[in-house]
């Protein structure tokens, strides 16, 4: 079931939360989903994404963790947007 209100955009992309590396799964304005070996250990995040030539931070909070399911030892990490720079907006608008 669809539990978010705007589209979600699947796009797979590197990034890094809590310095560790981490797999951009979907995300769209108000949530990311991250896949990565070892769920974050604090409930308020900042995660590390490369758009066009920049790197950007978005800050969020957990909100749930699940095993991926492709029965691999990762966790799914599903994160609320708090705080998000323009760049972010911009490329989920494909304006990237």
């Amino acid at each position: 079931m669809e539990k978010r209100r705007e589209m979600r955009v699947k796009k797979r992309i590197l990034s890094s939360l809590e310095d560790k590396p981490a797999i951009i799964v979907d995300l769209s304005e108000s949530g990311i989903q991250i896949s990565m070996n070892r769920p974050p250990r604090e409930q308020n995040v900042a995660i590390k994404l490369q758009v066009g030539d920049q790197v950007i931070t978005v800050k969020g909070d957990v909100r749930w963790i699940g095993r991926a399911p492709s029965g691999h030892s990762a966790s799914n990490v599903g994160i609320a947007i708090r705080e998000a720079p323009p760049e972010y907006y911009a490329m989920l608008a494909g304006r990237d």
